[in-house]
């Protein structure tokens, strides 16, 4: 897939707009260094620096990076407040599939249906605008609010990774879900 043209996305309650091109990895600093939202994604048991994290941010950043890479925007507040991100990776034209991944890294946003929100615009998005069939992702077996929250857009289940994931001195099991297309369309509808 040759490189996206930078998108903003619309939700109900939020909008997926492109990072700044500097300061974003700053921004999020906190966000991933939360311990207890680390814990959810199951990430590092460790900081990470900032260095590491711009790392991680630059390539999404450049014209090369196979995918969408967006900040969730709450719009249903006096004034937009930028509370996470959200990516579209992994797009394989062939299948028409993508993985995606999402961070409400705001603690005082997280459990208000904003990460729904903007889950269900970017599959919406990934679903008409790039014509994908399949979408998946990975989630920690005790994060049951993502989970619920995935399974409001019309994910499900597909499979269990059995103790994938080491933290705090204990081995926890990860879900692999998925989303087609017709269940995404069969959600919406149900949405009304």
């Amino acid at each position: 897939m040759d490189s996206m043209e930078p998108v903003v996305i619309q939700g109900d309650r939020v909008r997926l707009v492109p990072p700044p091109d500097i300061g974003f990895a700053q921004m999020t600093e906190a966000w991933v260094n939360d311990p207890f939202t680390r814990h959810l994604i199951g990430g590092p048991a460790y900081q990470m620096s900032l260095a590491s994290r711009e790392d991680f941010v630059r390539p999404r950043l450049t014209p090369s990076f196979d995918g969408v890479y967006l900040m969730i925007e709450v719009i249903d507040t006096p004034e937009p407040v930028v509370i996470g991100s959200i990516e579209l990776r992994k797009i394989t034209p062939e299948h028409r599939s993508a993985e995606v991944g999402i961070l409400v890294g705001d603690r005082a946003y997280q459990g208000q249906g904003y990460g729904t929100d903007a889950m269900r615009a970017l599959c919406r998005f990934a679903f008409e605008e790039m014509d994908l069939r399949r979408i998946h992702l990975g989630v920690m077996e005790f994060n049951a609010r993502a989970i619920r929250s995935y399974e409001h857009v019309g994910f499900v289940v597909e499979g269990r990774l059995r103790q994938d994931t080491y933290l705090g001195g204990h081995y926890y099991d990860s879900f692999v879900m998925g989303l087609l297309r017709q269940d995404f369309e069969i959600a919406e509808r149900a949405r009304g």
